[in-house]
């Protein structure tokens, strides 16, 4: 008996499947041919029209039977007239039966069971000079509620001309008084090419407010900048000395977002091993935003290019520096504000400590209203205006610096240890160009400096003079015992920028009873300097303990020079000063010509000047008398 009511159990529901199904086509088939779809065309066109996007449906509007029943739309086109535009070839909706036959229908209760669409396209433009064009958008929404349950979101798309990107996630909607009241999407997985970002959105939209979080796995974003300009050609990425910057980036995010008011985020990074804070803040109603970036340790010089880099030409290669200045403020559309506070700067060769900036700016125009540090013993600071709107970026500088160890500064940067001193600078500096090659040609300012206790341990200057006048015959002067290099008075100047150098002017200091004054000219892209000086015996001798000097040098000025090089052509730390031999020449021949007399230069009879010959051989015999040369 059992065998039998199961065999009548089973073929009684294989009747009433069939049955259903039956009654399921016929009411496809008469619900097909009562009901033409495409007479609801306008009906959705104007409903879109009034909720602000403007909806075009250029196909048909069809309903599916099987396996499914649905509806299928071709040929949709949508904008909402600003920012957003797109284009959707096909469109399928498929329905619940048993929603449909329940007769209880609502927006948390619609007969849609899923979404799908194919190879869609969608077009985001701002203010930004980079819109966004995403193509082959394969979408579909599983399960589909509106009453807080799960349902699943999957979706993939192209960007950049190529680039692969996929979500997904599960999500829950809300509708409360026939408007959607809240949107989460929980444990969301997003991929572009090798970037992976996971994390969840909870949007409370009668509280317009959105939090979230998300985290980004470890990230090779030099090999992802590479990716980005092969499918943007427009994009130039910066070249950087090491090899191994940003190839391992992290971040997590937390958010708390008002989209039409004050916004929140806060962000921890990991930039190959450095960690940095970085606070976010955006208020949407006064269109202004503000950052704030808090690190300890920042090694700067494997981010900045090569100083072995260079083009045909052997000048430095092409680095537009100002852009990475300008990416927060190009970005936001409003007024911008960013504050950084590092600890300690890694440079090439020498480190900067307790950096702090503060820079504003909106769009192309950035000010720097605070810059200062503590570099080589110590401190510094600016204020810079950056103009980034024509073709070349241009700036206005305004640098000050107070008790830099000229020893730490020099050995740093060139490699030289000739000059100590602590160094102080006002100056106003303007120039303009995208490297530093460009930068350095156009430099054009003005203004003052001071060395105290300056020294330069290249060669005793003093000394130097001494020898000089020994040539002069000074035979009650004394053997004297030289200290090694020169210590001299403060040192006062002016300093300028043009065509390529930096000018020191009206410079003046001094050693004992030497008065000494110059101007030193600068090659800064050839890296190489000049300095012609003048030293003034203004006693007897040339300080308390030196040589004594003769007459004929008392108050006469002596020019010395002192060349060298500096940065990449000053590995060896060479350079050298002497005195200017042609003037030195010019005066001892003049002291010659009066030792030697009128007897020795003219005939007696005529007074006529003998010749050249005469005065050389002459001039031997001093030299012999005088320096012992045999």
């Amino acid at each position: 008996m059992e065998n039998i009511s199961l065999s009548r159990l089973m073929k009684w529901l294989m009747t009433a499947g069939l049955t259903l199904a039956v009654i399921a086509a016929l009411l496809a088939v008469i619900l097909s041919s009562l009901i033409d779809p495409n007479d609801y065309k306008s009906d959705i066109e104007n409903a879109a029209q009034q909720k602000g996007i403007k909806l075009s449906i250029e196909g048909d509007l069809a309903l599916k039977v099987f396996p499914k029943l649905g509806v299928a739309v071709t040929n949709i086109n949508f904008s909402d007239g600003q920012n957003i535009a797109g284009h959707i070839p096909e469109l399928n909706i498929n329905l619940g039966w048993l929603a449909l036959v329940s007769g209880n229908l609502s927006l948390t209760n619609l007969p849609i069971d899923s979404i799908s669409l194919a190879k869609a396209t969608l077009q985001y433009s701002t203010a930004t000079p980079l819109p966004l064009q995403f193509d082959q958008i394969e979408l579909t929404l599983n399960d589909l509620s509106f009453n807080g349950n799960d349902f699943n979101i999957n979706l993939s798309a192209q960007v950049l001309k190529g680039l692969p990107l996929s979500f997904s996630s599960t999500a829950q909607v809300n509708i409360q008084d026939q408007k959607v009241s809240r949107v989460a999407v929980r444990n969301f997985t997003f991929v572009a090419d090798e970037i992976t970002l996971k994390g969840s959105v909870d949007a409370d939209l009668t509280r317009q407010e959105i939090r979230g979080s998300v985290a980004s796995s470890s990230i090779n974003l030099q090999k992802q900048i590479s990716t980005i300009q092969k499918h943007l050609p427009i994009f130039t990425p910066p070249s950087m000395s090491s090899n191994k910057a940003l190839s391992n980036v992290s971040f997590k995010s937390e958010f708390n977002i008002n989209p039409w008011g004050y916004s929140q985020y806060s962000h921890k990074l990991v930039l190959d091993g450095q960690t940095f804070d970085i606070d976010l803040s955006a208020d949407q109603s006064t269109n202004k935003m503000s950052i704030y970036l808090k690190g300890k340790s920042l090694k700067l010089v494997d981010y900045l290019p090569s100083s072995a880099q260079s083009t045909n030409d052997g000048t430095q290669a092409p680095a537009a520096i100002f852009a990475p200045l300008a990416v927060p403020f190009m970005l936001w559309g409003g007024e911008s504000n960013v504050e950084l506070a590092i600890n300690n700067i890694q440079l090439e060769s020498f480190s900067v400590t307790n950096f702090y900036g503060k820079a504003s700016g909106y769009r192309n125009q950035l000010r720097l209203s605070s810059l200062t540090a503590d570099v080589f013993g110590g401190h510094i600071n600016a204020v810079a205006s950056i103009d980034l709107s024509g073709s070349t970026p241009s700036f206005r500088l305004v640098p000050s610096a107070y008790d830099i160890d000229l020893s730490q500064a020099l050995l740093a940067m060139s490699n030289s240890h000739d000059f100590t001193g602590y160094f102080n600078m006002d100056a106003t500096i303007e120039g303009s160009g995208a490297n530093i090659y460009e930068i350095q040609k156009s430099l054009l300012g003005n203004g003052q400096f001071t060395v105290v206790t300056p020294s330069y341990r290249g060669v005793n200057i003093e000394e130097t003079i001494c020898q000089a006048t020994a040539l002069f015959g000074n035979r009650g002067s004394s053997p004297q015992t030289w200290s090694e290099g020169t210590q001299l008075n403060d040192i006062t100047g002016n300093l300028g920028f043009i065509n390529g150098k930096m000018l020191l002017t009206d410079m003046t200091t001094g050693t004992g009873n030497l008065k000494l004054s110059g101007q030193s000219e600068v090659q800064l892209v050839e890296q190489n300097y000049i300095l012609n000086a003048t030293a003034v015996l203004a006693g007897a001798t040339s300080s308390n303990n030196g040589c004594r000097v003769n007459k004929r040098l008392q108050n006469q000025v002596i020019p010395f020079v002192c060349k060298g090089s500096f940065g990449a052509n000053n590995s060896s730390g060479q350079s050298g000063c002497t005195p200017d031999q042609n003037v030195i020449g010019d005066l001892l021949k003049n002291s010659l010509l009066e030792q030697l007399g009128e007897k020795y230069l003219t005939a007696p009879d005529t007074r006529a000047p003998i010749n050249g010959d005469s005065i050389q051989d002459a001039l031997k015999g001093f030299f012999k008398k005088k320096l012992g040369d045999s």
